[in-house]
């Protein structure tokens, strides 16, 4: 019952980051479709390359839906992750634009996407929130 109430309690920017987070899903299937049609890297016709990528959708899309129920833990996964994509991100993008602008373009955009969806969670009315929660939580609920 409690998990009930607190799902009624949960910010509407926490939900519109979760919804962000599938748009972000669906611009990277959408990348992953102009790479398999405008270069020679063939992301979905790899039996490799297709298994890292449902297993990254699959991930992503969980912490999407976890952050939609307000889960903490879910929002920092997502940083952490964000993060560790962006070390790499330079180098990523360049060799992109390099093989066409459009791929670059939309690797651009669901950089951005994800940005935000982190500005969201951790600022303003869901950063409170998110504290607020903390504070309610005992050892005993977990």
């Amino acid at each position: 019952m409690e998990t009930e109430l607190n799902e009624i309690e949960i910010p509407k920017k926490i939900k519109q980051a979760s919804l962000l987070v599938y748009v972000s899903l669906i611009v990277g299937l959408l990348k992953s479709a102009l790479y398999e049609t405008m270069t020679n890297q063939k992301i979905l016709s790899d039996p490799k390359s297709l298994t890292i990528a449902i297993v990254t959708i699959l991930i992503i899309g969980f912490l999407g839906y976890k952050i939609g129920q307000g889960k903490n833990w879910a929002r920092i996964t997502l940083l952490i992750l964000f993060v560790i994509g962006m070390l790499g991100f330079p180098f990523v993008i360049l060799n992109e634009f390099q093989m066409s602008p459009i791929i670059g373009i939309v690797s651009i955009a669901q950089m951005l996407i994800q940005l935000y969806v982190l500005v969201i969670l951790f600022s303003g009315q869901s950063k409170e929130w998110f504290r607020r929660q903390k504070i309610k939580t005992t050892p005993n609920n977990g």
